[in-house]
């Protein structure tokens, strides 16, 4: 239980409901309970006077007791079940909340599959117990404890036989309960291994098809949802053999008290009334006792799912605001960004440093490049400056200042940063460029931002322009096309730091001269800050850095590298070389 006492600050935040559902299951047990006392009185009067009026009274009183033990059943269901979706419904923002607020860091070694089988199929699990499995649960006990308060009443003895099997009982609801717990956790993992595949299947379908690997991918599935299947029916199994087991208890503890029963109706010791009475009470159990199966394997499942939750919601931020922070709205920067000594390295290959004491400076209004081969760090070492990732040594500091003294939104709102990988959402043309600033983006601007980009004619040809609804991860745009409009979407922020990380490698050596034109043209107060494979693409930069082995070469002009004659050199020679093959085909 102890992984379900995470949900006690949602519990007491709703405790007047729960505390009303809470009279109303003492009201209808007391109900459900006194019922049965008329139906001992009915059939006395049946043995003794045989008086129609008294039998229908007493029949009457017992379905009137009926009927409000149902009535407040009625309304526990409104507070507690109905509560339930409240807590339910606040989970979700809180889950999805904390989600946006975990660094990148967390979703390079986090599957998106698992992070939503974790937020629908968990939380379900959490769900069912907050519901029935806190109804259920308080009313089993209360039904049990007015039940048997009834029963001692009428007779200790028949009591005493009919709660023999209570230890056994207890002692399989444990040993059970455990396994049951065991096996929940391990099908909501396969579950969760089901939502990544299929995930992953249909968001790289495309890829998929074109290498005809549909076959595999069913063969696959299968094979998930097999190992799924058959755990979920070795806990049906399990289940069942409990609820059985609780059914068997419950008849045979039917079986002492109507032959000591009957022995006492003969003997003069009990009238038939109350042995008809007190065998209702045992019947009234069976369900109760029946329940406890069915509450434990709630509360199993939900004990395993708040524990995968707890794993995520647990996680701290290794990137967030601190104590010393500036608060309030970010103040006019001017875009100098400068790193002293800075090193990292991802968190699970500490070993592997990735940066080495890297120390350059970008001053406001520059235009700076990094080149170098694949894997020298080039996208690490421009993620550490909207802080995507914290650097392990040494300072980033923006105008001046320690980024990490920098509240994270005013850096962010700050930095303009087009990644490698686009993406663009499934929402129109205007709402992905304008998608950074909402507060401000007019059409105006958004235009503006698209000119800049080079995409503005080619939205100008859409039937409804920049109210062009995109496809999944903008599907009805080209390569080029969603590199430019991704660009587009950082330009609009009107950023005082822009970072293109390889930004514009779908786009043709034309239409990436006119956009970095553009750039300088339209913002010669932004810093920006190229990473690129062309050598036609730094080649104006004010400087150029090539990394290599995560540290920094060479800096310079375009023609001081090359008068180096070092790796710059190297890497413009065989562009030439690649270029005049090209041509040459």
């Amino acid at each position: 239980m102890k992984n379900l006492l995470a949900l006690k600050p949602y519990l007491l935040g709703y405790k007047r409901h729960l505390g009303e559902g809470f009279i109303y299951i003492i009201l209808t047990n007391i109900f459900a309970v006194t019922g049965p006392r008329y139906i001992g009185s009915a059939v006395d009067a049946m043995q003794e006077s045989f008086r129609i009026e008294d039998i229908i009274g007493f029949t009457a009183l017992y379905v009137l007791f009926a009927l409000l033990s149902g009535f407040f059943l009625f309304l526990v269901r409104q507070k507690i079940i109905v509560t339930s979706r409240h807590i339910e419904y606040d989970l979700k923002n809180d889950y999805y909340r904390h989600l946006q607020q975990l660094p990148r860091s967390f979703y390079d070694r986090t599957s998106t599959g698992e992070l939503i089988s974790r937020g629908t199929n968990d939380l379900n699990a959490v769900r069912d117990f907050l519901g029935p499995g806190i109804m259920y649960s308080i009313n089993t006990f209360f039904r049990l404890f007015f039940a048997i308060i009834a029963m001692l009443a009428l007779s200790p003895t028949l009591t005493f036989f009919a709660l023999l099997p209570a230890p056994i009982l207890s002692y399989s609801v444990y040993r059970i309960g455990r396994s049951m717990q065991k096996r929940s956790k391990s099908i909501q993992e396969s579950y969760a291994e089901i939502t990544n595949l299929v995930q992953e299947n249909l968001t790289g379908i495309r890829v998929v098809k074109s290498f005809t690997r549909e076959e595999v991918e069913i063969e696959r599935f299968e094979k998930l949802n097999l190992d799924y299947y058959r755990k979920n029916l070795s806990l049906g199994k399990l289940q069942a053999l409990f609820f059985a087991m609780l059914t068997a208890m419950t008849a045979f503890s039917l079986i002492p008290v109507i032959w000591i029963g009957g022995m006492g109706a003969i003997g003069g010791k009990m009238s038939i009334g109350g042995i008809a009475q007190f065998i209702v009470y045992v019947t009234m159990l069976s369900w109760p006792i029946i329940s406890i199966g069915w509450v434990t394997g709630i509360v199993q499942k939900a004990a395993a799912a708040q524990g995968r939750l707890n794993e995520i919601l647990d996680t701290v931020p290794d990137i967030a605001n601190g104590e010393k922070q500036e608060t309030g709205e970010a103040a006019p920067g001017r875009g100098e960004i400068s790193f002293r000594n800075v090193s990292f390295h991802y968190p699970s290959q500490p070993d592997i440093p990735v940066l080495k004491n890297i120390t350059f400076k970008a001053e406001p209004g520059s235009k700076i490049a990094f080149v170098g081969a694949t894997g020298t760090g080039k996208t690490t070492l421009v993620s550490l400056i909207p802080r995507l990732y914290e650097a392990n040594g040494g300072m980033v500091m923006l105008d001046s200042r320690d980024i990490r003294e920098i509240p994270v939104e005013n850096l962010r709102r700050q930095v303009g940063f087009v990644p490698q990988n686009n993406f663009l959402f499934s929402d129109t043309i205007e709402n992905n460029i304008g998608y950074g600033s909402p507060e401000d983006a007019d059409p105006g601007r958004i235009a503006a931002a698209a000119r800049i980009a080079m995409l503005d004619d080619d939205v100008r040809d859409f039937p409804e322009q920049y109210k062009t609804m995109l496809g999944e991860k903008g599907i009805n745009l080209s390569g080029g096309q969603k590199q430019r409009a991704c660009i587009a979407r950082a330009v609009a922020c009107h950023p005082k730091v822009l970072v293109l990380d390889d930004a514009l490698s779908a786009v043709d050596t034309s239409t990436e001269a006119r956009i970095f034109d553009a750039l300088l043209e339209q913002l010669p107060e932004t810093t920006i800050i190229l990473i690129s494979h062309r050598i036609s693409t730094v080649k104006n930069c004010d400087s150029i850095f090539v990394l290599s082995e995560g540290t920094i070469a060479e800096c310079g002009t375009h023609d001081e590298l090359l008068h180096q004659k070092g790796i710059y050199y190297g890497l413009y020679n065989q562009q030439l070389l690649e270029d005049e093959i090209l041509s040459l085909a």
